[in-house]
């Protein structure tokens, strides 16, 4: 039998069966699909974006408004129609589209809470030097001081149902080609339902999938209690086939983000796939053609701060493309998340979601100044985040690392170029090296803050007056160092793995874990230096063998680069024979890490989502009663887009969110 090869770009399915419409620019669609469309007055093309001048009843409820210009196609030419009596049409631009400006109205009600409910009170600046102490007669090219901002716990009071935290505009972009058929898009949709149940009435989500094509599910819309039965009912109805197009899925949620009307404080997208670009032979290239909203961070672009939006990714599986996937996030100021299995899926989206949430602060800069003329700074390792110093004298510097998290914590190591002391008769004395301040937004009142000023400076003894005590190094200085240590040595590993040296890429990881547990912090027994040198094992580990790297170990490593990179957690799972590695762990308190990098609302909503998993095996392990599931699923096939989201009424409770 015949099967066609054309695929409906409505429902992404085949067009073998059913009656077609066949439009004046000549692309094809299920007429019950291309109905729905037409039925809420849009009468440009899904798949070119041409605006139809005529249409044939039951189509036309009203005359169609001719536009005054020379119809062009896409290819050059004027096609003609292949069915009916309908003329070509002009060719409107792609990145204008009504359909994506509907977002639906914010809150009005909202009000700016009491200063004392917006936070948990002021950012925190410290300034740790690397040693107490330098005599006289030393200089250094190379000091370390340790700056270090830390944003307030997340307030009590700050409830989805609240108005004391920001609220969110939320895209997720959702892989449904056919690899995700079966287990992965229903654990897919547990997890997604649990993203949306966790929003809050002032928060609005947009679902979109790709596969050969990318649609919008849904526009971006609130997520009260009707607006999340809503969205579910749509997600239930999901189903995966096609190919892979992560491109078309990126530009679609950009154009939902930039046509919307109004925008809450905070914004992002959340992007998973199991699979490789199928769709675009140069990816690299479809990459940097991509809008600049989600490449802030590439090289010669400079956005305003309200421009940016990050773009969580997440891979899972053996044949998703981490590079890409890495790309994507790391461009966009977002973190990359590697997990083996689907099964925990839900746990990472908990953990991104958790902070997504809880953003304090937004538009933050850490600024270091020089508290002495012949003190210079020398150089800022600020990972991915941009930073800046003056090129007269290096007297300033600016780290610019946009929303910060509640009880998120970064630190930057400044090198400076401290000059010899005085010697002024043998008297101790002073020398004073940076002060530190952080200026950011609060997202909720949108006032500009300045936090307090935090100071360093050291003490110039004779040589032989130096103590023991100020030889000794501080301890936070030295971990910074070694986390920097195991970061570049992951990354220069990653680059030999993919030339093929993976031998050397081993040793590589080696000698910089042999290097940190031989440090200072090391021979204390310091628990984050052993996790660094523990994380560094795990990725020489899973470069064993090119059959290793390929199926986890490229992603694995490449999720722990984007962890460090923006001092983010990032969900990192290997399980592959001997190797195990989990960063954090699905169950039991963080390790790894990320342990570092997680704050206390990504820990919260991830035992959330273990809570709920763990409450819905119990359900599965009971004895099975067909009736109530048998009669749900009966009365959900006959109206499954009406009002059969609640499952309360056959379940006695939260009952299962697929079937």
């Amino acid at each position: 039998m015949y099967v066609s090869e054309e695929i409906c770009n409505i429902c992404n399915r085949y067009m073998n069966t059913g009656p077609l419409f066949i439009a004046e620019c000549s692309h094809k669609f299920h007429y019950n699909c291309i109905f729905s469309n037409l039925q809420n007055s849009s009468h440009t093309c899904p798949t070119c974006h041409a605006t139809w001048t005529q249409l044939h009843s039951p189509f036309a409820r009203r005359p169609l408004q001719v536009p005054q210009f020379i119809p062009t196609f896409p290819h050059g030419t004027s096609k003609l129609p292949l069915q009916g009596n309908l003329k070509a049409t002009p060719a409107v631009p792609t990145n204008v589209d009504p359909n994506f400006n509907d977002d639906e109205a914010l809150p009005s009600s909202r009000q700016t809470p009491p200063a004392t409910q917006q936070d948990g009170g002021p950012m925190t600046v410290k300034a740790l030097t690397e040693y107490t102490a330098l005599s006289k007669s030393d200089q250094s090219d190379s000091f370390a001081v340790l700056v270090s901002i830390r944003a307030p716990l997340f307030p009590p009071e700050a409830t989805d149902e609240g108005n004391s935290r920001a609220p969110l505009d939320l895209v997720a972009v959702l892989d449904v080609s056919g690899s995700m058929f079966g287990q992965k898009i229903a654990l897919l949709k547990q997890a997604l339902n649990f993203v949306i149940q966790n929003l809050g009435p002032a928060d609005r989500l947009s679902v979109i999938t790709f596969s050969t094509s990318s649609q919008r599910l849904t526009p971006l819309k609130r997520m009260t209690q009707a607006g999340q039965a809503d969205t579910i009912r749509v997600v239930d109805s999901i189903r995966a086939e096609g190919s892979t197009n992560i491109i078309a899925g990126l530009q679609t949620a950009v154009k939902v983000l930039d046509q919307r009307r109004e925008k809450n404080p905070v914004t992002s997208i959340i992007l998973l796939s199991d699979g490789k670009d199928t769709d675009n032979r140069n990816f690299t290239s479809c990459l940097s053609q991509l809008p600049q909203t989600i490449r802030s961070n590439a090289v010669g672009l400079s956005l305003t701060p309200t421009e940016k939006v990050p773009v969580y990714t997440f891979g899972f599986g053996s044949d998703h493309d981490a590079k890409a996937l890495h790309a994507i996030s790391d461009g966009s100021v977002g973190t990359f998340s590697y997990i083996e299995a689907i099964e925990v899926l839900q746990d990472a989206f908990a953990q991104c979601l958790g902070g997504l949430l809880s953003v304090v602060a937004q538009e933050v800069e850490i600024q270091v100044r020089s508290r002495c003329p012949e003190v210079r700074i020398k150089s800022i390792p600020s990972g991915r985040y941009k930073n800046t110093i003056d090129s007269f004298g290096g007297q300033h510097g600016v780290v610019y690392v946009g929303d910060v998290y509640a009880d998120e914590e970064k630190q930057f190591l400044v090198y400076l170029s401290v000059p010899k002391a005085e010697e002024n008769e043998g008297e101790t004395s002073t020398t004073k090296l940076l002060e530190v301040k952080c200026l950011y937004k609060n997202p909720i009142s949108n006032e500009k803050i300045e936090s307090d000023t935090a100071r360093a400076e050291i003490r110039r003894p004779l040589k032989e007056e130096l103590s023991e005590e100020d030889k000794r190094v501080c301890l936070e200085v030295d971990r910074e160092k070694n986390r920097i240590i195991i970061a570049e040595g992951i990354a220069e590993a990653q680059e030999m793995a993919e030339r093929g040296e993976l031998s050397g890429a081993r040793s590589t990881l080696e000698r910089k874990r042999k290097m940190v547990m031989e440090s200072s912090s090391g021979i204390a027994g310091d628990e984050r230096t052993e996790l660094l040198s523990r994380q560094a094992q795990i990725v020489s580990e899973s470069m064993s063998s090119r059959k290793a790297y390929m199926e986890g170990g490229r992603a694995f490593g490449l999720s722990a680069q984007s962890s460090h990179n923006y001092q983010r957690a990032a969900a990192q799972m290997l399980q592959s024979k001997n190797i195990v590695g989990q960063f954090p762990p699905m169950s039991g308190p963080p390790d790894g890490v990320d342990a570092n990098f997680q704050t206390t609302y990504m820990q919260q909503m991830m035992v959330k989502s273990q809570q709920q998993k763990q409450q819905l095996q119990q359900l599965l392990q009971q004895p099975l009663q067909l009736g109530p599931i048998l009669e749900y699923q009966q009365q959900r096939q006959q109206r499954p887009l009406q009002q059969f989201t609640d499952q309360n009424q056959y379940f006695g409770g939260d009952g299962p969110s697929i079937l």
